[in-house]
């Protein structure tokens, strides 16, 4: 959707030399389809969370997916709490994907007319065109990240709990340019027919999804005049999907790297369990601490469906990975970071992202919410991501929250929450 960056992709492809490309319809399939990007505890892109700089595990009990504490942190009103989210994130900076569509169009044409033996000037200017918009996307990357999750809360003074859904990924590739193709094509022109399986130019995609369903349970320890300590805890059934593509450019069609192409995924299933720890300080409990620990199960999945025997060996690694979030807190005003202990999952042979995010929200007229935010990738692998939102939620029952992205390499996203308190 965000979600593989540039140096995701060209740290493949010097290992591998065939890199990858994501092919998603765009803005509309990026903020409405299933491919994250990205993230341990998860980049369902909540806008709530999004619109905040990506904080939000020491938000309230709307935001318990993000840390299963929160599950305490409600009001006596709150009884029974459902939210629907769906985001997306993309960068196609160099306009790779109708380019490389252009060029499987124009050498469909472009063998038609060899082989039923048009005028030959027209032929070379229209190798010339093909050569030229092929140099101008080689080894250019594409990004695309996508999530979507639900989720049902019931707190209570005894043990809040909650059932949720929720599926995060990303895809990436690129195309690569063989010079030789410009030879093999000035030479069809000359014997008088073109084959097109013979083309060298590729265009690769590389891609994970993460679904993942279950319960998160939370408990306060204590609460006290001084401070309250909550913990909690989500039990999951996770799957793995993993997808390589790699298609002669003649071939290209952004379909055949969809995360819902069968044919070339390979899956993974299991339990996996995630732990949260939420602390409230002060007078006016004006202060508070987060730590979540995602994942602790720890998963390698092999990509078992290896269509040719050069195609690369391709693993991904889910390990446990923690967060510590702090904020301050009041009726109008909300400053938070975030910093993550440790890397997010990735494709071994790819660097993992590591962030560190600040945001901001501001409470107007007790129903609606402005926000900002920034996220940087302390590993240097995604580039800064600046972000803003908006919330309504009329007499605290029915919540709508929208929030924008945008960052290096032409990179745009958008999130969508809707909630309800019965």
């Amino acid at each position: 959707m965000t979600f593989i960056s540039n140096n995701y992709l060209r740290s493949y492809e010097a290992h591998h030399s065939a890199i990858t490309k994501p092919f998603f319809s765009k803005f509309l399939l990026l903020t409405l389809s299933l491919l994250y990007y990205q993230v341990s505890y998860a980049d369902s892109f909540t806008a709530k969370r999004a619109g905040q700089g990506f904080t939000a595990i020491t938000q309230d009990f709307t935001s318990s997916l993000s840390n299963p504490a929160l599950l305490t942190k409600y009001t006596l009103e709150d009884d029974v709490y459902f939210s629907f989210n769906l985001g997306g994130m993309g960068s196609d900076q160099y306009n790779v994907i109708d380019i490389a569509e252009q060029i499987s169009n124009d050498l469909s044409n472009l063998a038609n007319d060899i082989n039923n033996a048009s005028t030959t000037n027209h032929l070379h200017d229209s190798v010339d065109t093909i050569i030229h918009n092929l140099a101008a996307i080689d080894n250019k990357v594409v990004n695309v990240r996508n999530g979507l999750n639900f989720q049902l809360i019931i707190p209570n003074k005894y043990l809040s709990f909650g059932l949720f859904t929720n599926q995060f990924g990303r895809i990436g590739g690129v195309v690569n340019y063989n010079d030789n193709d410009a030879l093999l094509l000035e030479e069809a022109i000359n014997q008088g027919y073109l084959d097109l399986t013979q083309l060298k130019s590729t265009a690769n995609g590389l891609g994970y999804s993460l679904a993942e369903a279950g319960v998160m349970l939370g408990y306060q320890v204590t609460n006290n005049n001084h401070y309250e300590i909550s913990i909690g805890s989500k039990l999951k059934y996770q799957r793995i999907d993993l997808l390589y593509r790699k298609l002669n450019i003649s071939n290209f069609n952004e379909d055949e790297f969809d995360l819902n192409n069968d044919e070339y995924l390979t899956n993974d299933s299991h339990l996996n369990v995630d732990l949260g720890l939420y602390v409230a300080w002060g007078d006016e409990r004006q202060w508070h601490a987060a730590l979540v620990s995602d994942n602790l199960i720890s998963r390698q999945v092999e990509y078992s469906k290896q269509i040719q025997p050069t195609d690369p060996n391709i693993n991904f690694s889910l390990k446990p990975t923690t967060s510590v979030g702090f904020s301050y807190q009041n009726s109008w005003l909300t400053l938070a970071t975030e910093i993550d202990l440790a890397d997010r999952e990735h494709f071994i042979s790819l660097t993992p992202s590591k962030y560190v995010a600040l945001g901001a929200e501001f409470t107007l007229f007790e129903s609606v919410q402005l926000r900002m935010g920034l996220r940087s990738d302390l590993n240097d692998v995604d580039g800064d991501l600046y972000t803003l939102g908006f919330g309504i939620s009329p007499w605290d029952v029915l919540a709508i929250d929208i929030a924008g992205f945008a960052g290096n390499n032409d990179t745009y996203g958008a999130a969508l929450q809707l909630g309800l308190k019965i």
